[in-house]
């Protein structure tokens, strides 16, 4: 499941870019607390403008839920809130700290289109922890009516644990 979950978001990752400044993200960013409500106050019922208050720093990535349809960013203020569709924001957190792809790219001295092979490799998961944390949105008649999160652990998924130095 965890596999399934990892190539479906994955692609979408890579189409997020680096528009948020991946510093000020924490862990407790990308997790629900109670009640359905987010880190940042947004909670089932809520409409477009909670949601762009909250969440106009970063990178949105949108898809239509009634049909068989990929994520794609797009402008926060652009999305047709008015649609059955589900929005999504996700990070990588690498050895526990928020990072963009541009950053682990420039870091590792790799392209864009290896950044997969990086992140599932024996010998980058042995050497850190690799986490990809989301929060999915569904949208239906201009409000929110769920709000999920969770977590793909590359060094889970991967079967590499991690050694300590």
């Amino acid at each position: 499941m965890k596999k399934l979950l990892f190539i479906l978001l994955f692609p979408a990752f890579l189409l997020t870019g680096c528009e948020k400044n991946t510093q000020k993200l924490t862990s407790a960013d990308f997790y629900e607390l109670t009640d359905n409500t987010t880190h940042d106050g947004v909670q089932v019922g809520d409409g477009a403008s909670e949601f762009i208050k909250a969440y106009s720093d970063y990178t949105v990535q949108t898809a239509y839920t009634d049909v068989t349809s990929s994520y794609v960013t797009m402008s926060i203020r652009e999305i047709p809130y008015d649609e059955n569709i589900s929005t999504l924001i996700a990070n990588f957190f690498i050895d526990g700290d928020a990072v963009s792809e541009e950053s682990i790219c420039e870091e590792n001295e790799i392209d864009d289109e290896d950044l997969y092979d990086l992140l599932s490799s024996s010998s980058y998961l042995r050497a850190h922890e690799v986490i990809y944390r989301y929060l999915r949105f569904t949208w239906a008649d201009s409000v929110i009516t769920d709000i999920d999160s969770g977590e793909l652990n590359y060094n889970e998924t991967f079967e590499i644990p991690r050694m300590e130095s």
